[in-house]
């Protein structure tokens, strides 16, 4: 268990998928992923969500993430934020996206 203190230095945001690569470097299948913020700016993360999606369908896709872990080295990549996402009933990872008009950068309480 934690605090509820300690939970709440955790800076959950709303991003939009500006771009998404493939990341043929990655030990397990991931793609790039390069996320838009608003007034934030721009951050890169590393998703293993080949699975259930391809990379033509994920721009413009809204996701939700944890903004302030830090860097993550992944290879020659590294990661600016953590991305969140469930597993599904095969145990791939399924997006957590926002429902509604949310603005990029804004937070998740």
């Amino acid at each position: 268990m934690i605090d509820i203190k300690d939970f709440g230095k955790l800076a959950l945001r709303v991003g939009t998928i500006e771009l998404a690569e493939n990341f043929p470097e990655a030990n397990k299948p991931a793609y790039k992923l390069k996320i838009d913020f608003g007034a934030q700016g721009k951050k890169w993360s590393s998703a293993q969500i080949t699975e259930n999606y391809t990379v033509g369908e994920l721009s413009g896709h809204r996701v939700m993430v944890a903004f302030n872990l830090g860097n993550k080295k992944i290879g020659p990549f590294t990661s600016e934020v953590l991305v969140l996402g469930a597993e599904d009933s095969s145990g791939n990872i399924v997006l957590l996206k926002p429902d509604g008009e949310i603005r990029n950068g804004a937070l998740v309480n």
